[in-house]
Protein backbone atom coordinates (compact mmCIF):
# COMPACT_ATOMS: atom_id res chain seq x y z
CA UNK A 1 0.00 0.00 0.00
CA UNK A 2 1.45 3.85 -0.80
CA UNK A 3 2.09 5.80 2.12
CA UNK A 4 1.64 9.05 0.57
CA UNK A 5 -1.68 9.97 0.85
CA UNK A 6 -4.01 12.74 -0.34
CA UNK A 7 -7.82 14.63 0.46
CA UNK A 8 -10.31 14.47 -1.62
CA UNK A 9 -12.89 17.36 -0.86
CA UNK A 10 -16.23 18.21 -1.74
CA UNK A 11 -19.38 19.59 -0.59
CA UNK A 12 -23.63 18.71 -1.47
CA UNK A 13 -26.11 21.42 -0.40
CA UNK A 14 -29.41 19.22 0.65
CA UNK A 15 -32.34 22.29 0.57
CA UNK A 16 -34.61 22.06 3.90
CA UNK A 17 -37.38 20.74 1.30
CA UNK A 18 -36.38 17.04 1.17
CA UNK A 19 -35.57 17.24 -2.26
CA UNK A 20 -32.66 14.69 -2.85
CA UNK A 21 -29.41 16.89 -4.74
CA UNK A 22 -26.56 15.18 -5.80
CA UNK A 23 -22.86 16.26 -6.19
CA UNK A 24 -20.10 13.87 -8.16
CA UNK A 25 -16.30 13.72 -6.91
CA UNK A 26 -14.24 13.21 -10.24
CA UNK A 27 -11.50 10.23 -10.11
CA UNK A 28 -10.27 10.49 -13.23
CA UNK A 29 -7.29 11.57 -12.37
CA UNK A 30 -6.58 8.71 -9.92
CA UNK A 31 -8.22 5.86 -11.60
CA UNK A 32 -6.85 4.09 -14.46
CA UNK A 33 -7.51 0.70 -15.35
CA UNK A 34 -7.58 1.16 -19.14
CA UNK A 35 -3.38 1.72 -19.17
CA UNK A 36 -0.45 -0.23 -19.19
CA UNK A 37 -0.20 0.03 -15.55
CA UNK A 38 -3.65 0.28 -14.38
CA UNK A 39 -4.01 1.87 -10.90
CA UNK A 40 -7.08 2.42 -8.20
CA UNK A 41 -7.81 4.82 -5.77
CA UNK A 42 -7.74 3.36 -1.74
CA UNK A 43 -10.37 5.14 0.81
CA UNK A 44 -8.51 4.79 3.90
CA UNK A 45 -10.82 7.07 5.98
CA UNK A 46 -13.97 9.60 5.43
CA UNK A 47 -14.55 12.67 7.67
CA UNK A 48 -18.32 14.42 7.24
CA UNK A 49 -19.67 17.10 8.80
CA UNK A 50 -23.46 18.67 8.66
CA UNK A 51 -22.91 22.36 8.73
CA UNK A 52 -25.35 26.11 7.75
CA UNK A 53 -23.78 27.96 5.11
CA UNK A 54 -21.18 29.71 7.84
CA UNK A 55 -20.02 26.11 8.86
CA UNK A 56 -21.71 26.51 11.98
CA UNK A 57 -24.48 24.15 13.48
CA UNK A 58 -27.44 24.25 11.61
CA UNK A 59 -30.37 25.77 13.17
CA UNK A 60 -34.07 23.57 13.80
CA UNK A 61 -37.38 25.54 13.14
CA UNK A 62 -39.10 26.81 16.19
CA UNK A 63 -40.97 23.86 18.01
CA UNK A 64 -45.09 24.79 17.50
CA UNK A 65 -45.88 24.70 20.97
CA UNK A 66 -44.78 25.62 24.51
CA UNK A 67 -44.56 21.73 25.29
CA UNK A 68 -43.59 20.56 21.75
CA UNK A 69 -40.44 19.48 20.00
CA UNK A 70 -39.45 20.07 16.63
CA UNK A 71 -37.69 17.64 14.81
CA UNK A 72 -35.30 17.62 12.44
CA UNK A 73 -33.15 14.90 10.32
CA UNK A 74 -30.43 14.99 7.26
CA UNK A 75 -29.07 12.00 5.97
CA UNK A 76 -26.38 11.50 3.24
CA UNK A 77 -24.57 8.54 0.99
CA UNK A 78 -21.66 7.91 -1.01
CA UNK A 79 -21.92 5.49 -4.17
CA UNK A 80 -19.44 3.96 -6.65
CA UNK A 81 -22.46 4.09 -8.88
CA UNK A 82 -25.08 6.39 -10.24
CA UNK A 83 -28.89 5.43 -9.01
CA UNK A 84 -32.15 5.99 -11.06
CA UNK A 85 -33.89 9.51 -10.53
CA UNK A 86 -35.88 7.49 -7.50
CA UNK A 87 -35.38 10.06 -4.75
CA UNK A 88 -34.82 7.36 -2.19
CA UNK A 89 -30.70 7.67 -0.29
CA UNK A 90 -28.64 4.97 -1.25
CA UNK A 91 -28.38 2.48 2.02
CA UNK A 92 -25.96 0.74 3.60
CA UNK A 93 -27.44 -3.16 2.00
CA UNK A 94 -26.68 -1.58 -1.60
CA UNK A 95 -23.59 -2.77 -3.25
CA UNK A 96 -22.31 0.09 -4.41
CA UNK A 97 -22.76 2.12 -1.34
CA UNK A 98 -19.68 3.02 0.11
CA UNK A 99 -21.11 4.46 3.64
CA UNK A 100 -24.31 6.49 4.85
CA UNK A 101 -24.46 9.32 7.67
CA UNK A 102 -27.05 10.95 9.24
CA UNK A 103 -28.06 13.54 11.82
CA UNK A 104 -30.60 14.32 13.67
CA UNK A 105 -31.87 16.98 15.67
CA UNK A 106 -34.72 18.46 18.18
CA UNK A 107 -35.45 21.79 19.29
CA UNK A 108 -37.79 22.07 22.26
CA UNK A 109 -37.86 25.99 22.27
CA UNK A 110 -40.30 28.44 20.72
CA UNK A 111 -38.14 30.05 18.49
CA UNK A 112 -35.31 28.62 16.28
CA UNK A 113 -32.15 27.12 17.69
CA UNK A 114 -29.54 24.55 17.24
CA UNK A 115 -31.19 22.63 20.11
CA UNK A 116 -29.77 18.78 20.84
CA UNK A 117 -27.96 16.91 18.03
CA UNK A 118 -27.07 13.11 17.29
CA UNK A 119 -25.65 12.11 14.33
CA UNK A 120 -24.08 8.65 13.24
CA UNK A 121 -21.93 7.39 10.87
CA UNK A 122 -22.35 3.99 9.60
CA UNK A 123 -19.25 1.17 8.47
CA UNK A 124 -16.80 4.10 6.58
CA UNK A 125 -13.65 3.10 4.87
CA UNK A 126 -11.83 3.80 8.38
CA UNK A 127 -13.59 1.13 9.68
CA UNK A 128 -11.91 -1.43 7.30
CA UNK A 129 -8.87 -3.31 7.86
CA UNK A 130 -7.85 -1.63 4.79
CA UNK A 131 -10.14 1.07 3.87
CA UNK A 132 -12.04 0.80 1.06
CA UNK A 133 -10.30 0.27 -2.82
CA UNK A 134 -12.45 2.10 -5.66
CA UNK A 135 -12.24 1.17 -9.60
CA UNK A 136 -14.70 3.64 -10.71
CA UNK A 137 -14.24 6.97 -12.33
CA UNK A 138 -16.75 9.13 -10.34
CA UNK A 139 -18.32 8.80 -6.71
CA UNK A 140 -21.04 9.86 -6.56
CA UNK A 141 -23.09 12.05 -3.31
CA UNK A 142 -26.71 12.04 -2.02
CA UNK A 143 -28.27 13.91 0.16
CA UNK A 144 -31.73 15.03 2.06
CA UNK A 145 -33.12 17.48 4.29
CA UNK A 146 -36.43 17.55 5.84
CA UNK A 147 -38.56 20.63 6.23
CA UNK A 148 -37.89 20.88 9.60
CA UNK A 149 -34.27 23.04 9.48
CA UNK A 150 -34.55 26.51 9.34
CA UNK A 151 -32.10 26.56 6.34
CA UNK A 152 -30.30 24.61 3.90
CA UNK A 153 -28.20 21.88 5.52
CA UNK A 154 -24.42 21.81 4.16
CA UNK A 155 -22.79 18.52 4.12
CA UNK A 156 -18.97 18.33 3.48
CA UNK A 157 -16.74 15.70 2.74
CA UNK A 158 -13.29 14.81 3.68
CA UNK A 159 -11.57 11.99 2.00
CA UNK A 160 -7.60 10.23 2.72
CA UNK A 161 -7.26 8.36 -0.33
CA UNK A 162 -3.63 6.89 -1.69
CA UNK A 163 -3.24 5.59 -5.33
CA UNK A 164 -1.89 1.87 -5.54
CA UNK A 165 -1.36 -0.68 -8.58
CA UNK A 166 -4.02 -3.30 -9.79
CA UNK A 167 -3.28 -6.72 -8.35
CA UNK A 168 -5.02 -9.82 -9.00
CA UNK A 169 -5.69 -9.38 -5.45
CA UNK A 170 -7.01 -5.81 -5.27
CA UNK A 171 -9.14 -6.53 -8.77
CA UNK A 172 -10.86 -9.57 -7.26
CA UNK A 173 -11.62 -7.31 -4.64
CA UNK A 174 -13.15 -4.75 -6.41
CA UNK A 175 -15.43 -7.28 -8.41
CA UNK A 176 -16.89 -8.42 -5.83
CA UNK A 177 -17.43 -5.30 -4.03
CA UNK A 178 -18.49 -2.99 -6.88
CA UNK A 179 -21.51 -3.94 -9.42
Amino acid sequence: MSKSTFFLRQQLVAPNDQSFPTEEIDLGAFVNLGSTKPQVLRVHSVQISFTDSQGLVPTIKPADAVADTKSAFCSFSMTTKARSANNLIPMMSDDETMFTASIVGSNANNNADQGIFSDAMDIAPQHLTNGYLVGVDTLHLYGCADDAWEENVYISVCLECSVEAVTKENAVNLALSQA
